[in-house]
């Protein structure tokens, strides 16, 4: 078994959550995949075969695990997806020097694939590590971005603080024209 090194610059998990949350919310996956690919460690993967309708209906599959908030569901969904994706882990050795464990890729022939394997993997760990869905889709109403929640609190129902004080403001301004005295 070879030991595949992964070229990582930036903070975060190498092709990981951030990675998944990246390419569910690109609006053409197809195009973006090379770009993204290399901003999340991996340039290499940007090679692939990166055919429009199944990287887009790999992206689709992780969207439909983004809007699930039971974990009984979420799993069996996530598993069934390893399972159809042989989606064995392994360790990989970063380019700093740390350990990541991630699903198998050297046989990963397109994006698509490549794509549902670190997906399933990187969300069903988050959901080992949490023991809840800690992800999303944003439930501001002109915003459909998926996002990973990352706090300990109340769950994340916003993709970012805008869309979350965008939504506030709305409720708000909505309210005030409620309670406005009428002529």
């Amino acid at each position: 078994m070879q030991i595949r090194q992964t070229d990582i610059r930036g903070p975060g998990r190498a092709l990981g959550l951030r990675f998944v949350v990246d390419a569910v919310n690109a609006p053409d996956l197809a195009s973006a995949w090379p770009t993204l690919t290399k901003a999340h460690g991996d340039p290499h993967l940007g090679e692939l075969d990166a055919s429009p309708e199944p990287v887009a209906a790999a992206a689709r599959a992780l969207r439909e695990i983004f809007a699930i908030h039971d974990p009984r569901q979420a799993a069996a969904s996530l598993n069934h997806m390893l399972a159809e994706r042989s989606a064995q882990p392994e360790l990989a050795e970063l380019a700093d020097g740390r350990w990541a464990l991630r699903p198998h890729l050297a046989d990963a022939s397109t994006a698509a694939d490549t794509l549902a394997r670190v997906g399933a993997f990187a969300l069903a760990t988050w959901l080992a590590e949490r023991g809840r869905c800690a992800w999303g889709l944003c439930e501001a109403p002109d915003c459909d971005r998926a996002f990973i929640d990352e706090g300990r609190r109340a769950p994340q129902r916003f993709c970012s603080s805008t869309c979350a004080t965008r939504t506030r403001v709305a409720l708000h301004r909505k309210a005030a024209v409620r309670g406005a005295p009428t002529a």
